[in-house]
């Protein structure tokens, strides 16, 4: 039983490609959602049959998006509030609030949906989503 193993695990450790796969798997699980994507596509090119390196792959790229949306957010919001912190709001500025808010919330509608998403992930982005949706609303009225 031990040989077995002892076998398998060596089997998994020096295959580089499970190698690589299981290097991604661990930076998924820690949030590096881009390197674990890079690493998961070298381990799949390396072989295909190696399923973990797939849905690794496919789940990094997908949480990737939505770490994508929540950064973008975050800038884009920064970019508004210096824009509310003026004296004076241009009809220049009002403009370019409404496109940075519509940005945004088309953004998050093409987010694909996964139940392997880490929960935290799609709850920070949904709170982000929320936000500039009220935010449009009370500016610009509702949405089309």
């Amino acid at each position: 039983m031990g040989i077995i193993f002892a076998s398998a695990f060596a089997y998994f450790y020096f295959n580089p490609s499970y190698r690589l796969g299981l290097e991604a798997k661990y930076y998924y699980e820690t949030g590096d959602y881009i390197k674990a994507y890079k690493l998961a596509h070298e381990a799949y090119m390396l072989n295909p049959y190696n399923k973990m390196a797939f849905s690794i792959e496919t789940q990094s790229k997908i949480a990737a998006q939505w770490q994508q949306f929540i950064e973008d957010f975050d800038n884009y919001f920064s970019e508004i509030e210096k824009i509310a912190n003026k004296p004076y709001i241009s009809e220049k500025d009002k403009l370019r609030i409404k496109v940075m808010l519509e940005i945004l919330l088309d953004e998050y509608k093409t987010l694909k949906p996964s139940l392997l998403l880490p929960k935290e992930l799609k709850k920070a982005a949904k709170i982000r989503y929320e936000k500039a949706r009220e935010l449009y609303e009370k500016l610009f009225g509702i949405r089309s």
